[in-house]
Order: C-alpha cells, then sequence, then structure tokens
C-alpha cells in the first residue's frame, strides 16, 4: 500500500483487489489476531456533497445478514473511509473458471440454486436492494465449494433507485437498461440482476466470459451440446433484451430448474435419453477427428 503500511489497527498485507468503487487489501488485526480485508472507499471526506451515497455499500451491508454475504466489523476514517470486514478465503468464480474449466451441470445447479438464494434474500429487503453487478469477479468459491458474494459498491436500495446519465454496470454482465440502450431510460430492478444472473450462469457452463470483447455470444449448445434444455432455457429468458421478457423474480427461475430436476428423477423419457446418446456418439466421433 503506497500511502500506509498500517490503518488504526491494522497491518496491511497486500492489495487483493481493486476496481472502480475502491481498492481492497488483506490486512491483520493486530489486537485480535485475525486477517481481515480492508476497503478503501475511493473518494475523500467532502469531496462528494452526497457522503451518504460514497458511504452506501457500509450501509447496507451493515442491515444485512446472510451466510453468503460477509460480515461487516467496522467503517473507520483514517485519511480516508475504509470499510472493514470479514476476509473470505477462496477464489473468484473467474479465477476458478480459469483454473479448472467451465463447471459441469450439476455443479452449475448447485450454484445457481446458491445464488438464487442470495439474490431473493436482496430482493426481500424492505426496500428491495439491488445488487446491479453480479459477475464472476464478485463471487467467491470457498474451499469447501461453497459461494460468497461479495463488493457492494454498486448495490442499492431500489425505493431510491437513478434515473440519470451515470450507473455501474459491467459490459457483457450488464443489463440493457443499466446502459440506456435502445431509448431506455437508466435504471435497474430485480430483473437486472437476473439478467446478470443469466450471465453468469452462462460462464459457468461454457467458460466463454461475456465480460470480453466482442461480448457476442454463441449458442450454449455450441459449447455444451449434452447441457439438459431447462438450463439453456433458463439461460436465454434470463438474457432477454427487454425486461418484460425475462423471469420476473427468482422464485420464478427456481421453479424451472427444479421442474426438470424431478422430471429427471420420477419421470424419465426415452426420447431424452435417445437424444442425449446420440449427444455422446456425436462428441467421441468430433473428438476422434481431432
Amino acid at each position: 500500500m503506497a500511502e500506509k503500511e498500517r490503518i488504526s489497527k491494522y497491518t496491511i498485507i497486500r492489495c487483493i483487489g481493486q476496481g472502480g468503487e475502491g481498492c481492497v487489501y488483506l490486512a491483520k488485526d493486530e489486537e485480535l489476531q485475525r486477517f481481515v480485508a480492508i476497503k478503501k472507499i475511493g473518494m475523500r471526506q467532502g469531496e462528494n456533497k452526497n457522503d451518504d451515497r460514497m458511504l452506501q455499500e457500509a450501509d447496507i451491508l451493515r442491515q444485512l445478514c446472510h451466510p453468503m454475504l460477509p460480515v461487516i466489523y467496522e467503517l473507520l476514517w483514517d485519511g480516508n473511509w475504509y470499510l472493514v470486514m470479514e476476509y473470505i478465503h477462496g477464489v473468484t468464480m473467474q479465477r476458478y473458471i480459469e483454473q479448472n474449466g467451465c463447471a459441469g451441470e450439476e455443479q452449475a445447479r448447485t450454484w445457481a440454486g446458491q445464488l438464487l438464494d442470495i439474490l431473493q434474500y436482496l430482493h426481500t429487503q424492505k426496500p428491495p436492494v439491488i445488487y446491479r453487478d453480479l459477475k464472476p469477479q464478485n463471487v467467491i468459491v470457498c474451499p469447501e465449494g461453497n459461494l460468497r458474494l461479495i463488493d457492494f459498491g454498486a448495490a442499492y436500495r431500489r425505493s431510491f433507485g437513478e434515473r440519470g446519465n451515470r450507473m455501474a454496470a459491467t459490459p457483457g454482465y450488464g443489463a440493457p437498461e443499466q446502459f440506456g440502450k435502445k431509448g431506455m431510460h437508466i435504471c435497474a430492478d430485480e430483473r437486472s440482476d437476473i439478467y446478470a444472473l443469466g450471465m453468469l450462469l452462462y460462464y459457468m457452463v461454457t467458460g466463454a466470459d461475456p465480460g470480453k470483447p466482442p461480448y457476442a455470444l454463441l449458442p450454449v449448445q455450441d459449447y455444451q451440446p449434452l447441457l439438459g434444455q431447462s438450463v439453456e432455457q433458463v439461460i436465454r429468458r434470463c438474457t432477454k433484451e427487454e425486461p418484460l421478457e425475462r423471469y420476473q423474480t427468482v422464485e420464478e427461475i427456481r421453479e424451472d430448474l427444479n421442474r426438470e430436476k424431478r422430471r429427471r428423477i420420477y419421470r424419465p423419457r426415452r426420447g431424452g435419453f435417445i437424444r442425449r446418446v446420440e449427444k455422446r456418439v456425436w462428441l467421441t466421433e468430433w473428438k476422434s477427428i481431432l
């Protein structure tokens, strides 16, 4: 850390992340002898006319309690605003996919279920919390395989939503309305998070990153011809350009994913089995040619 080697009682070890909302450092709490993550909030005190907006991430996280969210320890001022929180062991989903390849269908379903849990928790708050920046870099895969969600710098409570000429959004994952495409107002609601979830699920099962140019996506079946139809259909519906054509709630997504799972367990279909066998034969022949 260039500015200081120590913040209050915390000794800075190294930078572990950096983005538009601020820098994140791994640090050690010298009093409690534990590792923490410290996020330096980018603006200095008084530089923004609305300090409440600048500290929004801390305000939101302090009011939330969910196993997938980091615990907030304190918000302190030491020449800059710093948010001190639980250090989560693991790697980002982006790094995990890069190192291990795309997720299999069952793994993707498990992860999708966990992400649906946290989005449902956020969206059912009063007022709802819209995350707005769901992407592989903000999802941590822990050593035991569970997911944790980090970085609430872009989140906001929907009753105080923005309509203007600026909004946090990541190309490839941000919904069209977050960029004001095709005459849309610049805004975000629950369906914007659903769009990002669909893109993240696409990345899980294909390994192709929608956040990298040219941002053009090939059909899921081009990467995973054996993938269950419900997963592909969920991805397709989540990522519709028009918000009204997407799922309107995360519970609808859960119902669609669970419906095929129940059908596969209790009512296997001969036709579906034959199609899968044909796909496996095709894959074997294709690999032998290569």
